[in-house]
């Protein structure tokens, strides 16, 4: 009985161990990736172009830079975020999953928010489903607050495991579901907007190769992965 009592805490320190060995190579990995993506439209057409920007904070946390570009390749917007690993998940900051579209029209002004995540867990499987995620996002202009966005990303489920070429390269990904409830209120007019998105997930990357969103049965969007530098 003593020594199971004395073999316990030890496994549990190793089992630390490993999960920190495991989320500074995560990290390490990223550290320094730019990692491209193309904005398109349902037909296919260009809108523009995402720059995540991933640079290695400590062993288990990388800041990621984000920049949007209009389809004529002109800087439209910044923003920066958190990518956390805690062993048995990846975290993503939820700001990072604002529409486009949004980044675009409130380029000029003043967004801040509490950091909240969205949860990808190491272990993923089909049939899983996963955490929901909200997060509200604070627009201001010259130190007046003149709105809010609120972000609802919901009924999050791993359909299927499925191999995704890009122009990027091969990867093996997850396909997972979810629902999208964006509300934009400003100056005490709400507007809501709700979408379903497909994700193809790279546990690699820590982060989609390919996305599609949809109204309805009728696709709106879609994002590549187009280049690793």
């Amino acid at each position: 009985m003593k020594k199971l009592i004395l073999i316990i805490p030890l496994l549990a320190g190793c089992l630390q161990l490993v999960s920190a060995q495991t989320c500074s190579q995560f990290i390490n990995t990223l550290n320094g990736k730019k990692l491209t993506y193309s904005n398109q439209n349902a037909d296919g057409k260009p809108q523009g172009k995402f720059i995540y920007s991933t640079t290695k904070k400590d062993e288990s946390t990388a800041t990621v830079h984000t920049e949007l570009f209009d389809k004529a390749n002109k800087a439209i917007g910044t923003g920066d975020s958190e990518l956390i690993c805690t062993g048995q998940s990846i975290k993503m900051d939820m700001k990072s999953f604002i529409p486009a579209s949004s980044m675009k029209q409130f380029s000029n002004m003043q967004m801040t928010g509490d950091a909240k995540y969205l949860t990808y867990p190491v272990d993923l499987k089909a049939g899983q489903k996963l955490d929901d995620g909200t997060v509200t996002i604070n627009i201001g202009n010259n130190g007046q607050q003149m709105g809010n966005m609120q972000l609802n990303i919901v009924n999050r489920n791993v359909e299927q495991t499925e191999n995704v070429s890009t122009p990027a390269g091969s990867f093996d990904c997850f396909k997972i579901t979810y629902d999208v409830n964006f509300k934009m209120t400003m100056m005490g007019i709400g507007i809501p907007f709700n979408i379903k998105t497909t994700e193809w997930y790279s546990p690699k990357l820590g982060r989609f190769v390919k996305s599609e969103s949809y109204k309805g049965d009728k696709m709106v969007g879609r994002m590549t992965l187009e280049a690793i530098n």
